[in-house]
């Protein structure tokens, strides 16, 4: 627990405690929004089963996805 009181809304401490779970949530929440969106136009709107790339780290994921849809490398 904390030592310091959370009552006491002007301790530092608490202060930026509570800035990082407000960080902490808002990234949350962006990232929920964002896997929504992917969701909508993969799944329902396309009917295709959404990608791996958006957790992947590999730098060729483009390539690899553009590769498995049968698109050229050098699309324009």
């Amino acid at each position: 627990m904390l030592s310091q009181n959370p009552e006491n809304h002007m301790d530092p401490i608490w202060q930026m405690r509570m800035r990082t779970l407000m960080a902490r949530k808002k990234s949350m929440e962006i990232a929920q929004i964002i896997d929504d969106a992917l969701y909508d136009y993969y799944v329902v709107e396309r009917g295709e089963d959404v990608p791996n790339w958006r957790y992947i780290k590999d730098q060729d994921w483009w390539l690899e996805y553009l590769d498995s849809l049968g698109i050229p490398r050098r699309n324009p």
